[in-house]
């Protein structure tokens, strides 16, 4: 009596139906991870912008940053500051971490200006926001 041995050398194929729903898997992960890091950086508030402590070679820039998410965020902003005439001074890119459902203040130093500014008055406004 013959005996039928399995050829374990054989490529057994993964199904077609198998493959179908893996790839649907991974294109859902793709879109559900793109929509969560969209919509990562609306959970954070920018606010109360203000400059201060303004000499020649830098500037204090003051705001505060809330968090509404259930987790700690860091991110990445980009801080500019700005003459009356929209002239740029000086800009910078730095990370802030903000502890979950929480507001902080921060406080950065604005330094390397463009040109040096030599009336306090000159210096109009400074813009706070998120880096992409």
């Amino acid at each position: 009596m013959p005996i039928d041995r399995i050829d374990i050398n054989k490529k057994w194929p993964i199904p077609s139906g198998i493959k179908l729903i893996l790839m649907v898997l991974v294109i859902f992960g793709f879109l559900v991870h793109r929509c969560w890091k969209k919509n990562q950086g609306s959970n954070i508030l920018i606010s109360d912008i203000e400059v201060s402590e303004i000499t020649k070679v830098s500037a204090d820039i003051t705001f505060f940053a809330a968090n509404r998410a259930s987790v700690e965020l860091t991110k990445a902003v980009k801080i500019s500051l700005y003459t009356k005439n929209s002239r740029l001074i000086a800009d910078k890119l730095t990370n802030i971490t903000i502890p979950a459902k929480s507001k902080k203040k921060y406080i950065k130093l604005m330094q390397k200006f463009k040109f040096p500014v030599n009336d306090p008055n000159s210096v109009g406004k400074a813009t706070v926001e998120i880096y992409k």
